[in-house]
């Protein structure tokens, strides 16, 4: 096999400003993973062996021709339930994920080692083919809280409206967007869904991505027909490069070695970890403090316990996952553990709430909105309610917590309207944001006042370090 080194190359079309623009989204989900300290921690190996071709500097980025990218995508497709094509688009996606992104690469293989064992199960469960786990790279670069600027949020990148609809909520204390376990659930139902609906894969991920709606208006300009890439001219900018960006993921995850991308180790494997029931409140420090778990295992494993903190369950006991090593001890320690600085749950959840009152003032205020009550009669839609106040569905499903899009006759609901007896919008919001400033400065305060006191006391410090959608 011939190498050349990748200093100059021209990718034709895909150079422009609109293919950059579509890729903008994958490049920000990648870097996305500069900050999460999982990839900081002491017992995190940052590069291992690739495997093939050990013998080359890691600097070295191989190309290859058009003839080599087609033949593998072919040899895979042989073997997928996806119609995997190359051409240009796919070529300009791996372009990035191998050579511009190649390093985000390295960190997103350490972590299929942990996300895809549990994505694999649930997709066995739904019928989803095992190829699709890939799309949480598009997604999200199997980053669990990234945020796109729309406001999707986690592995699965789900907004609000949607993520109810398949049994994702979100409180001031959790976030089940960040929930790899539910959010997983929720997009294999999703994602079974489309599919029953569109009858093909591809059109499938075009709608997770657009929604339904407007892959069915890019179906109806493009005469009926029901291939991507006939329908592809017809369908959002962003959303044109969707199914390219997971062919190209999908090439690079079965040639990443061929590439010189040396996968990154991570500290935990996914069968290393377990989940255990959480039958009252509890605080992370509590976790750390009693069984010496490392705060950053604790909040890599459980990113949607957004305070650190684990409410106190209301129906069915929360979960929370730990490393395989402290499931035991937890156990046997659970009513010590909770019985432990009762105080530490006290406080967290006096401020946090205290913070989230705040937050949402705010938001009335800086908006310009007041509270008002609807009551939905006969007929009535939540389309046509959104429009009557001028505001959208997906805020009204925050609003009154609804778990789907249906209303009831009867059914009351609160809507923030706009109004202009609020009065000064800025001279109320500024109070508030220096109110809420104070309020999170107390809590780091307070957090940093107990850490001295314990080291005045000569206590040990606690465990090492360790590893720690539809849009429309």
């Amino acid at each position: 096999m011939q190498f050349v080194a990748i200093s100059s190359v021209s990718f034709g079309e895909e150079s422009d400003s609109t293919s950059n623009a579509r890729a903008s989204r994958v490049s920000e989900m990648l870097d996305s993973l500069v900050t999460t300290t999982y990839f900081q921690d002491e017992r995190f190996s940052p590069a291992g062996k690739g495997g093939t071709y050990d013998y080359l500097p890691k600097e070295f980025i191989p190309q290859f021709s058009d003839s080599v990218y087609a033949t593998r995508i072919a040899d895979l497709a042989r073997k997928s339930e996806f119609d995997l094509v190359y051409n240009e688009h796919v070529r300009g996606y791996i372009r990035v994920y191998a050579v511009d992104k190649r390093k985000f690469i390295s960190k997103v293989l350490g972590l299929t080692h942990i996300y895809f064992p549990l994505f694999d199960e649930s997709f066995r469960k739904y019928g989803i083919p095992p190829e699709m786990k890939n799309l949480a790279i598009v997604e999200s670069a199997l980053n669990p809280t990234a945020v796109s600027r729309a406001g999707a949020r986690g592995l699965w990148q789900f907004m609000s409206g949607t993520g109810k609809m398949y049994g994702l909520h979100s409180s001031s204390f959790i976030e089940d967007r960040y929930d790899p376990n539910k959010a997983t659930v929720a997009a294999s139902e999703h994602l079974r869904d489309l599919h029953d609906m569109f009858g093909d894969w591809f059109l499938a991920l075009a709608a997770y991505n657009a929604g339904p709606g407007a892959v069915q208006r890019a179906i109806r300009k493009a005469g009926g027909a029901r291939d991507y890439w006939e329908i592809w001219p017809y369908l959002p900018q962003e959303t044109r490069g969707y199914v390219p960006a997971f062919i190209a993921v999908t090439y690079v995850m079965n040639y990443y070695r061929e590439h010189n991308i040396r996968p990154a180790q991570p500290g935990y494997l996914y069968s290393e970890t377990g989940r255990v029931p959480v039958r009252d409140a509890l605080t992370f420090e509590q976790l750390n403090e009693v069984l010496g778990v490392p705060m950053e295992d604790i909040r890599f494993l459980n990113p949607q316990y957004k305070a650190g903190l684990v409410p106190a369950p209301e129906s069915r006991p929360n979960m929370i996952r730990l490393p395989k090593q402290y499931i035991q001890t937890f156990l046997q320690k659970e009513q010590n553990i909770y019985a432990y600085k009762p105080e530490l749950v006290a406080e967290k959840v006096r401020l946090y709430t205290m913070v989230r009152d705040v937050e949402r003032k705010d938001e009335v205020i800086s908006s310009g909105r007041g509270r008002k009550s609807h009551v939905v009669r006969k007929g009535e839609t939540i389309s046509r309610v959104a429009r009557k106040y001028g505001v959208s569905v997906s805020q009204i499903i925050d609003w009154n917590d609804l778990k789907s899009s249906r209303l009831k006759s009867g059914q009351k609901l609160v809507i923030f309207k706009a109004v202009s007896e609020y009065g000064s919008k800025k001279s109320s919001a500024s109070k508030l944001k220096g109110k809420k400033n104070k309020l999170k400065a107390k809590a780091g305060k307070s957090s940093v006042k107990k850490k001295a006191l314990k080291k005045n006391k000569g206590g040990k410090k606690s465990g090492k370090r360790g590893a720690k959608k539809q849009r429309n």
